[in-house]
Parts: C-alpha cells; sequence; structure tokens
C-alpha cells in the first residue's frame, strides 16, 4: 500500500523538490503518499552521533538510528542495502526482476530499466520504526515506505524501506509497482495507485486476484462508487471499504473485457504526459451502458484459486510472505 499514498495535504504543495511518499501499510490496504521537504541521499548513510542540549562532552552519546548498508545486492534495476548475506540465488530476487515485465505487458507500458530503485531492508522490525520514528516522526506505523525524490538536474530518486518479516514478499512487490509506476508517469490517481500494486503485490499465476477482498465482495456484494473514488486525494479519506473497491476497478480493467482494458491501456499513456488526465469513468461509459453491472460480472466470473501454488521461496533469513494487510 502506501503511506506509500500521496499525500497531497496541508498546504504540502506538490513540486519538484518534493518527496512523494508512498507506503505499504499496516493493517490498511496499500499506500499513502506524503509529500516531503527533506534532503536527498543516494546512499546509505550512516547518521552522526546525536547529543541533546545541553549535554556534556562527558555524557554517553544517543546514536541514531541508521539505515542498514553493511552488504549491496545489485540485481537488474535494483540495489537491495542490508545488514545480513543475502544468497544470489534466492528466487524472491527474481521473482522481483520480472516484476517490470509483468507490468510493462499489462498496461503496454514502456518502462525505463535503466533506472535506478534502492531497497533498504531492515533486519527486524524494531530497527525499521526506530529509523522511521527519527527520521519521519510524524509518519504513521507502517510496514513498508515508497519515497521519491526529486533532485535538481537528475532523475527522481526512488526508495523502498521496509523490514525482513513474514509479509516481505508482497510488500516489496506493492511497493516496487510503486515505484516502477511514477519512474515513468506524471502522477497516479490516489485509487489507480492503490488498485495496481494490491494487483500486482501477488505472484503472476495469480493474475491480480487478492483472496481477501474478493471474499468480501462475493459475500457481502459490491458497493462501490468509482466517481467517488476519483475524487478521493487523501489518504486519510481512504478505508477498507476504498481499497477494496479500488482493487476491484483495477482489476476489471486489467483481466476485464477488451474496452476495460484499452480504456486502462490509453489512460495511463495519458498519465506520461499529464498528471490530470481527467476522470476514468466517462470513458468506461462509452463502452459499457452500466459500468458497476460489468464491475459485478466480472467479480461473479473469477475462478479462484486460479491454480495451486506458493509464493516464491525465500531464503531463511529472508523471510516471505503467506498474506498481506494492505486494504485487509
Amino acid at each position: 500500500m502506501k503511506h506509500s499514498v500521496q499525500d497531497r495535504n496541508e498546504g504540502v504543495a506538490r513540486k519538484a523538490g518534493s518527496l512523494l511518499l508512498l507506503l505499504g501499510c499496516c493493517g490498511l490496504a496499500g499506500g499513502c503518499a506524503d509529500w516531503l521537504n527533506i534532503s536527498s541521499r543516494t546512499t546509505p548513510v550512516s547518521l552522526p552521533l546525536a547529543r541533546s542540549a545541553g549535554q556534556s562532552d562527558t555524557a554517553p552519546p544517543t546514536y541514531v538510528p541508521t539505515l542498514p548498508g553493511k552488504f549491496a545486492t545489485r540485481r537488474g534495476s535494483y540495489v537491495f542495502y542490508h545488514d545480513d548475506p543475502w544468497p544470489s540465488a534466492d528466487t524472491l530476487l527474481q521473482d522481483l526482476e520480472a516484476l517490470p515485465e509483468e507490468l510493462s505487458q499489462a498496461l503496454q507500458l514502456p518502462l525505463d530499466q535503466s533506472c535506478l530503485i534502492q531497497v533498504f531492508l531492515f533486519d527486524s522490525q524494531e530497527r525499521y520504526e526506530r529509523y522511521i520514528k527519527a527520521r519521519y516522526p510524524h509518519l504513521p506505523a507502517r510496514r513498508a515506505y515508497f519515497l521519491q525524490e526529486s533532485r535538481p538536474g537528475g532523475r527522481d530518486e526512488l526508495k523502498v524501506l521496509t523490514w525482513r518479516g513474514d509479509h516481505l514478499y508482497t510488500d516489496l512487490r506493492h511497493e516496487l509497482t510503486h515505484a516502477w509506476l511514477h519512474s515513468v508517469l506524471k502522477d497516479v490517481p490516489l485509487w489507480l495507485d492503490e488498485g495496481l500494486a494490491s494487483c500486482f503485490e501477488w505472484p503472476a499465476h495469480q493474475r491480480g486476484i487478492h483472496p481477501q477482498h474478493l471474499e468480501y465482495l462475493r459475500r457481502y456484494g459490491v458497493l462501490t462508487d468509482l466517481a467517488r473514488l476519483e475524487r478521493l486525494e487523501r489518504v486519510e479519506e481512504m478505508e477498507k471499504p476504498e481499497y477494496r473497491e479500488a482493487w476491484a476497478w483495477t482489476h476489471f480493467l486489467l483481466y476485464g473485457p477488451p474496452p476495460a482494458r484499452q480504456v486502462l491501456q490509453e489512460y495511463v499513456h495519458q498519465l506520461r504526459s499529464t498528471s490530470r488526465p481527467g476522470p476514468l469513468l466517462s470513458r468506461l461509459r462509452h463502452h459499457f451502458s452500466d459500468p458497476v453491472s460489468a464491475l459485478q460480472n466480472h467479480l461473479e466470473s473469477l475462478e479462484w484459486p486460479v491454480r495451486k501454488g506458493s509464493l516464491p521461496m525465500a531464503s531463511p533469513a529472508f523471510p516471505h510472505s503467506h498474506g498481506n494487510s494492505y486494504g485487509n
């Protein structure tokens, strides 16, 4: 998810030089984005020892939490910074390398795989949370964050911060989906950003099916309003029902009838040149007299499980996720 969500909020202008923060949340569905003004860093930096005001030179120093960086593993467009060895044959790495091609094919969107995405993997939840609290004290607790930081005269820095927990697999795929989208698009509407990340956080053979969302929508029905979703700009406006609806509409656009896929692909291509492409619902109505009924029919047609399979195995030091809490 995002506190990876773009927090277009309280007087924080969306300007070059701001930091777009997208995250994988814990508890609520994917991401929110916060725009922050912070200095740029391209490599893991150990912050200096800090002393409180009035502290004597003989007093023990206070250690500021640092980013992981004893080891750096380069795979494709990713550089993973971590403090424990990581087997290069880990299938999790192979799976993440395939993610941009999955996105590119599904959206018919060219991706620049020469871009660099930095991934900082903390060795524990405690250390990760200490760093986030010290570095970004105003942010809520979330399992992972995607950050996009503008740099004068150069490419934006794309960073993912998370920790090696039970949700590592889905968290990384979710946040890296945000990273790839924001590497080539001017902007991504909040609902679509989260919807796409919720679809692609799962293995490719699962075809974007989010088991918890699908089960809930089938059991309690679809009460959805895409026009309302398209007006949402702040993460505080999105709760669990909105994340479920965002996933459902996005899955319909990705895997539904050909006209729906065409609408999505054209919309995404427009986002390459403008951050304000207008509403998507009006485009759907050119092809579907009742888009909500078309969505309901699509959800009823889905088969789950798609086929038996498991998530890619990670090494014991880097456990993978058996589930995810985005939007649950």
